[in-house]
C-alpha cells in the first residue's frame, strides 16, 4: 500500500470566494502528515477561461492557495472536473506504485466527487476527506433550501461503499 495526496483546485479565488480557513487548516494538516511520511502530494489547477469564474485563468485567482502550494510535488493542470484526463497524473500514480488515493479540495460536488469515482473506477483505493474539503455553492446555487453540499456528496460516497469517507483527524490518527 502507498498513498498520495490529491489536492484538488486549491485556488486562490475559490478559497476567497467563502469562509475556508478551517478547511485550509484542515488541508494542510493532511498535507503535513504526507509530506513527513515523504509520500507524493499533487495539486490541481483548474484552468477556467471565463472572465466570470472564481478562478480566470491568466489572473492570481487562479493560482493555488499560498498555504497549500508549498507542500505539493507537482501541479497538473485541468479544464474539466476529471484529473484523469492529464495523461500525466497517471503516469506519475504508476511510477510511484501508488494504490490508494487521499482527495480533499473544491468543488466538493463536482471536482472532489468525480475524481473518486473515477479513481475508484480505476483500481485505486480512495480516502475522501470531508473536512478538508469544500465548495463555493451554496443551497441557493441548487434551489435547495437546507442542502448541505458537502455532507450530501460525503454521505454519497460513503454510501456507494467503495469510497472510504473520514474527517481529517480520523484519518491522521488511523
Amino acid at each position: 500500500m502507498k498513498s498520495a495526496l490529491l489536492m484538488l483546485d486549491v485556488q486562490k479565488g475559490f478559497v476567497q470566494a467563502g469562509s475556508f480557513d478551517t478547511e485550509i487548516n484542515h488541508i494542510t494538516d493532511i498535507a503535513e502528515y504526507f509530506k513527513q511520511r515523504k509520500w507524493p502530494i499533487y495539486a490541481t489547477k483548474h484552468f477556467d477561461s471565463s472572465s466570470s469564474s472564481y478562478i480566470p485563468a491568466g489572473t492570481d485567482l487562479a493560482e493555488i492557495d499560498p498555504r497549500v502550494v508549498a507542500y505539493t510535488n507537482e501541479i497538473l493542470l485541468k479544464d474539466q472536473p476529471s484529473v484523469f484526463k492529464n495523461q500525466l497524473l497517471e503516469e506519475w500514480l504508476q511510477k510511484e506504485a501508488i494504490t490508494d488515493l487521499v482527495i480533499v479540495g473544491f468543488n466538493v460536488e463536482f471536482c472532489c466527487l468525480f475524481n473518486a469515482i473515477i479513481a475508484q473506477e480505476k483500481g485505486y483505493s480512495v480516502t475522501f476527506i470531508e473536512d478538508a474539503s469544500a465548495t463555493v455553492n451554496t443551497e441557493t446555487t441548487y434551489d435547495m433550501p437546507g442542502l448541505d453540499i458537502r455532507d450530501f456528496i460525503a454521505t454519497i460516497l460513503h454510501w456507494s461503499g467503495t469510497v472510504s469517507v473520514m474527517d481529517t483527524e480520523e484519518f491522521i490518527e488511523k
